[in-house]
This record gives C-alpha cells, structure tokens and sequence, in this order.
C-alpha cells in the first residue's frame, strides 16, 4: 500500500546526477563506487542494451560480492578473501595483483566495494582496516585500523571518505592519511553505505532509522524513525540510500520500502513487499517510460518498479528466486539476480519482458564504463558489449 504526502520532484535532478563522470567530449565513463555516483543511483543512461555478446570472462575462484570499482580502463577487484586485483577492460587480464606485486595480504575478512578517486583506490575489510593504494601500480599509501567492524561501502566526495560501521559510528577522514576529520555516532548499526547529495550526507541504521548529516562537519540536519511513520512495524536499514527528485529512497529488511523528503526527512510514501529486502534501490528516468522509477527486488521473489513520486506500484517481475542484492539500470534495461535460479536476468524496462539472461549469479549483477557492461558473478567477472 502506497500513501502520499510530499508534493512532486523535479526529474531533471536524477538526470543531472545519473550523468556523473564524464569526458571533455562529453563520453560517458566509470563506475566508481557503489551506486556509480554519489547519490547511489545505480543507473547509467547510455545506449548499451540487449542483445549482448561476451568478450572475456574471469574467474577469480573466490566471492566477489561487491562490483568493482571501474575508471583509467581498469576494473578494481576485491574478493572475499582480501585480494585486491586491477584487471584491463578491454582484456580481462590482471594488470597488478595486491599480494603477488606487493606481497601485501589483507586481514583474513570479508570487505565491501573498493572506491576510486584521483589515482586512488581504496579498500574497506570487515574488522575494520581502511588501505588506500595507487591505482596505477598498488603501492599502499596508508592503512588505517579503526576501532570498530565495517560492512558499509566507503563513499568519497572531495578529499574526504565517509563509512558507516559496526559500532554505530559514522566516519569522515581525509584521504590524504585516513586522519579523523569528524565522527558521528548513532545507537544503533550502521551496515548501509552512505550516499550524498548538495552537501549532506544520508544514511540509515539498522534499527530502522534514516539520518542526514552535514558533510562538512557532521552536524545533523535530520533524523526520521522510520518505526513510527507510515506503516509502523520494525525493520533495519541493511539497503544503502539513493537520493533523487528531492527524496531519499530505501528498503528496510522487513520488506518495506520507504521515500522521505530530503530536506525535512518526512515520510513521502512506503511500499510493503511480500518479504526482506536487503539490496539497494536503483532509480532511473528512463526515456519511454511514465517518469522516474525505483527498481528494487525482494526475497518474495519479485522485482518492483514503483513511482518514484507515488509510491504506487508500476510492475512487477517474477524471477523466480529469492533476489538478495541490488538492481542496476543500465540504457532502457534493469539487472537482477538470484541465486536459486543461478541466473542473471536483464528486463526492459519499457515493455517488462525479459530481454537478457545468463547463468552467472551476483549480488550487483552489472555496471559499466559507458563502453562495455560487465557481469558481476559469485566468483567471475564477464564483459559483454551489444551485438551490431
């Protein structure tokens, strides 16, 4: 059930945004981070659709959960296993390998997505060790231990690297030596990664509150407890935020997927799906459609595309498996995955069928460099380019 009660955005916000990065020609290029740009819209509004054909295929033999970190032509890799590896896009070869080339070999833990900036890449492990590496040769520039465990993707604006942790805590450090600038600490986990928009910094918690922070310094602007609005219940924030159209967009491990007015943090609308939901919101403006939309999928099976500024649902499609992960827009097509039907399935968004499938599992199953997608596995790593 969807209820309003914010007035409308603009979509010429999201389409400002999805741009992101590009070339003096005016190319679209990189996936940097988590979400591709700031605001973790997961879309890239260029002409790369079905039907595909693959050029290259990589198996790193070990969990690459998060995609890669893609620019200088490069992919940046980092496996379950602390591994972090530069492959060549347009080869699929390994440029440099961390522990071959540098003989260093990371915390024995998990680790979230790998983020670049300025011929930097840097690398979150789960117990808590921030590494920030040369991009062009894997020379670790520093490393730092914080006191705590992470599971939140790092985010980088400027010179400034934001994550959220284990303990509640919510990082600034600089880049140049992963020195504090600011913390803020909340009550409760911070498993989502932050997102940013217009000087403010967004993040939920996992006790199902949703925060925004001044970038600069770390002084709230909002907090909204996402239990006492709209349809109550309980639930958790394990869903990074996307921010567009003047809204913050998020699901909550209980199934429901929430929009809160970016400025005030009042509840806009929810929408219940039939089960958890732990992967991010993609929202995309995509020509040929009836206006912006959140594509998000949830353990009940189904993808969801819901009216950004509704609330109300547009379709949905049955995959057929539980979807743990995130949706990705890339041209007119939506990505999702699920591991019980051990495919990666790509649906036009204008007619709603089916148009790709492969049998390649991930968690965030594409990005791409506005050149070449590339498949996100279990374990590989696939580069497809469209046929003709």
């Amino acid at each position: 059930m969807a209820i309003v009660i914010a007035g409308s955005g603009s979509s010429s916000d999201i389409k400002r945004a999805a741009r992101g990065s590009a070339t003096p020609s005016g190319d679209l290029i990189d996936w940097k981070l988590f979400g591709r740009v700031p605001q973790r819209l997961h879309y890239l509004p260029a002409n790369l659709n079905p039907p595909l054909k693959q050029v290259w295929a990589y198996n790193d033999q070990a969990l690459i959960e998060f995609p890669p970190a893609i620019a200088l032509g490069q992919l940046f890799v980092v496996n379950k296993y602390s591994n972090v590896r530069a492959l060549n896009a347009e080869t699929g070869k390994v440029v440099w390998d961390l522990r071959r080339d540098r003989h260093y070999k990371g915390p024995a833990s998990d680790v979230t997505a790998p983020v670049f900036s300025h011929e930097q890449v840097f690398v979150a492990f789960e117990d808590g060790t921030l590494v920030s590496l040369d991009a062009r040769n894997a020379r670790v520039e520093w490393k730092r231990k914080l006191p705590t465990t992470l599971q939140s993707s790092p985010l980088l604006i400027g010179k400034t690297l934001y994550i959220g942790s284990d303990n509640g805590t919510l990082f600034a450090l600089d880049t140049a030596q992963g020195r504090s600038r600011w913390t803020y600490r909340v009550s409760h986990v911070i498993k989502a990664s932050p997102s940013y928009d217009h000087g403010t910094i967004y993040f939920g918690d996992y006790g199902g509150a949703m925060f925004a922070v001044r970038a600069s310094d770390g002084k709230p602007v909002w907090r909204t407890n996402t239990d006492d609005v709209g349809p109550g219940g309980e639930g958790g924030f394990y869903s990074s935020p996307a921010v567009a159209n003047g809204r913050v967009y998020a699901g909550r491990d209980d199934g429901t997927i929430f929009a809160l007015d970016q400025r005030t943090g009042k509840y806009s609308w929810s929408y219940a799906t039939g089960d958890a939901v732990y992967g991010s919101p993609a929202v995309a403006d995509v020509p040929g459609t009836p206006g912006t939309t959140v594509y998000i999928g949830s353990y009940d099976k189904h993808l969801y595309a819901i009216d950004a500024l509704s609330g109300k649902l547009r379709w949905r499609y049955d995959v057929g498996g539980a979807i743990p992960g995130t949706a990705v827009v890339i041209g007119h097509t939506v990505y999702t995955s699920s591991f019980a039907t051990g495919k990666s399935i790509g649906i036009d968004v204008r007619s709603h069928r089916k148009v790709f499938s492969y049998g390649s599992p991930g968690y965030t199953p594409m990005v791409s460099d506005g050149r070449s997608l590339f498949l996100v596995g279990y374990y590989s790593l696939h580069r497809f380019d469209p046929k003709g």
